[in-house]
């Protein structure tokens, strides 16, 4: 199994129509993306920091999914203060 971590920036008071944006999104995104196991949306309040965590059956699955990224990113890029960042990772334990 394989992460992918998107850390963004949005304004504080942004907060809560970022999260209503996501969970508008993120449902549509599952049925586009063959081996999308889920995915974490994560803020903090203060900082206006967002980190989102996808999980994908392999790489590969998670590279298929760049159109749905780049759509994604388009409707979250309204609310971003700057450029997000994109990691991956091979999931080694899940609990």
């Amino acid at each position: 199994m394989h992460a992918r971590v998107n850390t963004a920036r949005v304004e504080p008071g942004q907060v809560d129509e970022f999260a209503a944006t996501a969970k508008a999104v993120l449902p549509r995104a599952k049925p586009q993306s063959p081996g999308l196991n889920g995915a974490l949306v994560l803020a903090d309040r203060g900082t206006g920091k967002i980190v989102i965590v996808s999980r994908w059956e392999s790489e590969a699955a998670g590279d298929s999914a760049e159109p749905m990224y780049q759509e994604a990113m388009r409707e979250f890029g309204r609310f971003l203060a700057e450029p997000p960042t994109r990691e991956r990772y091979e999931v080694l334990l899940e609990l």
